[in-house]
């Protein structure tokens, strides 16, 4: 009875008249029809897209789970990121590493028992950034450092980047992957992007409901123009496939564009 097509999925989602139907039942309408993203005509992010806040609580939950259990891997997270890490830096005494959008940690608790000799740098909402450095401070966690703004940020080195499906919720995306290049990291590992390859336009912004009734907007990037934009500063592209943990329903925005979106990640190393 729920079941629509796609015309009039894209029409109904994007139109105010979703603002007048109760949430229970959009609620169905999205899981009966599988609904993960609608195209919309915005041309830049909503000031106050993805809110996300952190607790004590949750971050002590999270630490509890790693404690008790060395296989865990971080969920959403590219699984093998220890393993490429390890075979990046085993020689090296140290290395220093940017979790640029971490949330909860995870990558902390399981990174730091696989890679000893990582030097771990978190940054997320400011809100956040103060929840985790306090979270440091009352248990006292060694080799990680909280940096709670981007001018922070660029005033440290690093040797590997980490954007954990995060560019996408980045505004001005463009201006700030420039600043953080001028970084000249040695890697920059980009997980779980939303990317097409035909559709005319460099990139495009979409309406995101698989997290209703928290709703979010994100970038889809075609995928040469991204390439370029991180090759034309110095970088090779050495790895890309599809992100294991996909399992997105891209139908909607398929049928739109006439496409076929993927969730991929992204490798590169500076050129030498």
């Amino acid at each position: 009875m729920l079941k629509l097509s796609d015309k009039i999925v894209n029409s109904l989602f994007k139109s105010k008249l979703l603002n007048f139907i109760p949430k229970r039942v959009i609620k169905r309408l999205i899981k009966k029809n599988k609904i993960f993203f609608i195209q919309t005509s915005l041309k830049s992010l909503p000031s106050n897209n993805y809110p996300f806040l952190l607790s004590l609580e949750d971050l002590d939950k999270k630490k509890k789970i790693y404690s008790n259990n060395d296989l865990k891997v971080p969920t959403n997270e590219f699984p093998y990121l220890s393993l490429i890490l390890k075979l990046i830096f085993y020689e090296r005494e140290k290395f220093k590493f940017l979790d640029f959008g971490a949330q909860y940690i995870d990558n902390y608790f399981f990174l730091k028992n696989k890679n000893r000799n990582i030097e771990y740098f978190y940054h997320d909402l400011i809100e956040n950034n103060k929840i985790v450095q306090e979270f440091i401070n009352l248990n006292n966690l060694e080799n990680i450092e909280v940096v709670h703004t981007l001018e922070d940020i660029n005033k440290k080195e690093y040797d590997f980047i980490y954007f954990g499906s995060v560019i996408q919720y980045v505004n001005e995306f463009e201006k700030f992957l420039q600043e953080m290049i001028k970084k000249k990291p040695k890697y920059i590992y980009f997980s779980g992007l939303n990317v097409y390859q035909k559709f005319t336009h460099d990139f495009i912004i979409c309406k995101q409901f698989n997290v209703f009734p928290q709703i979010n907007y994100c970038y889809f990037f075609k995928f040469d123009y991204l390439i370029n934009l991180i090759s034309s500063k110095n970088y090779d592209l050495l790895y890309c496939s599809e992100n294991p943990n996909s399992k997105i329903n891209y139908s909607h925005i398929n049928n739109h564009l006439n496409e076929n979106c993927q969730y991929l990640d992204l490798f590169f190393k500076i050129k030498n």
